[in-house]
């Protein structure tokens, strides 16, 4: 092969890989592919803001339910857990009077928040704050780390924000609370933030979830074959369930990326439908491609 033939080659492939792919919703393959391999990084399409003041901070329920958990420890000085490792009841109640996340049930008087197990987010809020080294156990109690000493300070904020976001999207199994019994599916927490950008694209207006699901498995059709079959639904189905619970309505909803029009009973109710808040381009800084 000649210098000038492998020169075409080469240039034929970063002519593809630079081009805007219906599939990806205006997304490149090199873009794609940085979004994968290093989300949040200087060369990904989805990026954290550089300036994130108070303002916008204080509307992130998980952030701030982890800086109410640091508060509380540290005011404790330390926190007996049960013997299950859990936080005892009344630190559960103070946690959930804050109202970051409130839940439905919880609030119709259907479920008591009795044992940590019983609020998603709290439970999350416990195993992040863990797993990001804030807090640790010693002898069965719960105490602040120096790191989460550190990172209570105002300027500090920004610093723990990422920190959460990269233990929950890297360190957190997203199909934790799925109950189908088989959550290995990378659905969803597979290039997490493809959604993100798919918000920011599509999100000013009303869609129903599945619209999100739909475009997510248009980019990654083989995260089918991840989904095993159920006699009551299809594989698409089943997809379309681990997308709206893991990226919806735990991501995207703890996070405060999104408000979600829930219409679950009637023979007339419509699918659940979603729309991105304000907070999604006030904390990520997107570049946007071809609409498709």
């Amino acid at each position: 092969m000649t210098p000038a033939q492998t020169a075409e080659i080469n240039a034929h492939f970063h002519r593809y890989n630079a081009a805007p792919l219906a599939e990806f919703c205006g997304l490149s393959p090199t873009q794609m592919h940085q979004l994968m391999s290093a989300p949040l990084g200087v060369a990904s399409p989805v990026r954290l803001r550089a300036e994130l003041p108070a303002s916008v901070l204080d509307r992130v329920p998980l952030l701030r339910l982890i800086e109410e958990l640091l508060r509380l420890v540290q005011r404790e000085n330390s926190i007996k857990l049960t013997a299950g490792g859990a936080l005892p009841r009344k630190f559960l109640h103070e946690l959930y009077a804050h109202r970051l996340v409130p839940e439905e049930y919880v609030d119709a008087g259907f479920i008591s928040i009795n044992r940590e197990i019983d609020s998603p987010v709290l439970h999350t809020t416990h195993i992040i704050a863990m797993a990001a080294g804030l807090v640790k156990k010693v002898h069965g109690k719960l105490t602040i780390t120096k790191k989460g000493q550190l990172l209570q300070a105002p300027a500090q904020r920004p610093a723990l924000l990422r920190l959460v976001l990269e233990v929950f999207t890297e360190k957190f199994n997203w199909g934790y609370f799925d109950g189908f019994g088989d959550d290995d599916s990378p659905v969803g927490q597979l290039a997490w933030a493809y959604s993100v950008y798919l918000l920011v694209q599509f999100g000013p207006r009303i869609h129903p979830i599945s619209f999100y699901a739909d475009n997510y498995l248009l980019a990654f059709p083989f995260l089918l074959n991840s989904v095993r079959e159920v006699p009551y639904m299809t594989r698409e189905e089943k997809l379309g369930s681990y997308y709206a619970g893991r990226v919806m309505f735990r991501f995207a909803k703890w996070f405060g990326l999104v408000e979600i029009d829930e219409q679950k009973f009637g023979f007339q109710a419509k699918p659940d439908e979603v729309t991105a808040t304000a907070l999604v381009t006030e904390l990520f800084e997107v570049n946007v491609g071809a609409k498709a």
